[in-house]
């Protein structure tokens, strides 16, 4: 037989039940309103700063510790700078055009104050604290006034809001970590920037220099190109179709300065670019590809392994262009294949951007095989960015060009098929200006004959030097024999050939 609760044992009971509901009720109302908070800042937590040329955007980065910089389309960089449930985020959003155009018409005379950068920071963090504390405050009270609808709730959920945002902000505060500004982490195409981009004042006053050496080009050039021509072992004609085989300009304006140039004395009848037009295949890159419209010839264009389709996209967008990924045109009278490279190696995250580079490029050797074999028409000339993807199309097409080396070279691909490989026609970009013997510009003439397709001769052009600009031309003339023409081929697969 039970025995009754005693009336002290039932009064015992019911105080410890409804002091756990009041705990539960108030652990709910800290909860709701740490949400209310938590979205607010999330939502609201950000400043517009100038610093500097730029103007940026602070914001806090709730659920996260640590100091991301955004810069927009490079990447990013990361700095261990505190520990916490609040994170700071930067993001460039814009250079300035009035600041960019003082960049770039005086490049020395552009100081920045390393004081009013701090400063300028420091502002910044100040106007972002105080309008965190403003959301979480306010985050906080709305949250508990949608819950209970009384004013002393939403007075209690901006009290959770302040105690929350004082905590997390005392804790960044004291684990702040200065030092580790010295040892930031880089993702996205900022990953390769401190090795590639170097000094950056010393590549300027080395490409004046160079440029202003190079002032007297298309004298130079046309005396030797006049040489080249009376040679008699090989003389152009108006049957002669004149193509100028360009490659890896990396953002060198140089390298359009030698195009031009040649595409004037040489009288070029079509450009052929197999690829690396950029070095990092970015939208902002696109406007150094707006001097092939003003060519005035036909440019015919592969990607490199450093194009993106943004890239591709831009020279696209040129009147002149012809932009070729497995597919074909006929231009001056010749009839090019091409496909663009398959690696995009700025992104170090993709296939074959590291160790497997030369990998990636054989195995897409049989896949370029089999896409020319597939094409329905007769090919003059096959263009591919990497000369490895070239290796399989031996006795598929008289003539291939390529690229990505930076140096020159000639191969026999066997069964009637020549690879002539080009180097940097923008000297491997302007950082190469920082060494001592910086890359030579390349680029090279190849007359053809109008009528059969059959590569005739080459004229290879070297501008060499930093102290005095040395330009030097070299012609190879081919006997007919060396290589089976697009009109042999076609004689061959007529029936009874």
């Amino acid at each position: 037989m039970e025995v009754p609760d005693e009336p002290a044992d039932r009064g015992r009971r019911e105080r410890a039940l409804r002091a756990a509901r009041a705990t539960l009720r108030v652990a709910a109302a800290i909860a709701v309103a740490g949400i209310g908070a938590l979205a607010a800042v999330a939502a609201f937590g950000q400043v517009h700063q100038p610093i500097g040329p730029f103007d940026t955007t602070l914001a806090a980065r709730p659920g996260t510790s640590g100091t991301q910089v955004q810069v927009a389309p490079f990447g990013r960089i990361d700095v261990d700078s505190h520990d916490g449930p609040l994170g700071l985020e930067l993001t460039v959003d814009q250079l300035r055009v009035a600041d960019a155009e003082a960049i770039a018409e005086d490049p020395e005379s552009f100081d920045l104050d390393e004081d009013e950068l701090a400063g300028e920071v420091r502002d910044g963090v100040t106007r972002l604290a105080q309008r965190i504390a403003l959301c979480a405050v306010l985050g906080g009270a709305a949250a508990g006034f949608v819950r209970r609808r009384r004013w002393q709730a939403a007075l209690g959920g901006g009290l959770v809001g302040a105690v929350a945002v004082g905590a997390t902000m005392g804790m960044a505060v004291r684990t702040w970590e200065p030092e580790s500004l010295a040892q930031p982490r880089y993702s996205g195409l900022l990953a390769r920037a401190p090795q590639a981009v170097g000094d950056a004042r010393d590549v300027i006053d080395r490409f004046e220099d160079y440029r202003a050496q190079l002032a007297g080009l298309i004298e130079n050039v046309g005396t030797l190109y006049q040489g080249a021509n009376d040679a008699r072992s090989f003389r152009a004609d108006a049957s002669t179709v004149r193509v100028l085989h360009v490659s890896d300009l990396h953002l060198n304006p140089q390298g359009f300065d030698l195009i031009d140039q040649v595409v004037a004395q040489f009288g070029i009848d079509v450009v052929v670019d197999t690829g690396d037009i950029n070095d990092w295949g970015t939208p902002i890159e696109a406007r150094f590809v707006e001097r092939i419209g003003d060519l005035g010839v036909p440019y015919v264009y592969i990607r490199g392994n450093h194009d993106s389709a943004a890239t591709a996209r831009a020279v696209a967008a040129q009147p002149n262009a012809v932009v070729l990924d497995d597919d074909t045109a006929t231009v001056a009278g010749l009839t090019f294949w091409g496909e663009g490279d398959p690696r995009f190696t700025p992104d170090k995250s993709a296939k074959g951007s590291g160790d497997d580079e030369h990998e990636v490029a054989e195995e897409q050797a049989p896949i370029a095989a089999r896409r020319l074999q597939a094409v329905d028409r007769d090919v003059d000339v096959a263009l591919v960015h990497d000369p490895t993807v070239a290796d399989d199309l031996g006795g598929l097409v008289p003539l291939v060009l390529a690229g990505h080396r930076h140096r020159a070279d000639e191969i026999d691909l066997g069964e009637g098929t020549r690879l002539l490989v080009e180097g940097s026609t923008g000297g491997a970009g302007l950082r190469s200006l920082q060494r001592d013997d910086p890359v030579p510009l390349t680029a090279s003439v190849l007359y053809f004959d109008a009528d059969t397709g059959e590569l005739q001769a080459q004229d290879r052009i070297e501008v060499a030097g930093v102290d005095q600009a040395e330009v030097r031309i070299e012609r190879e003339v081919f006997d007919p024999g060396d290589e089976e023409t697009t009109a042999d081929r076609r004689a061959d697969d007529e029936p009874g050939g």
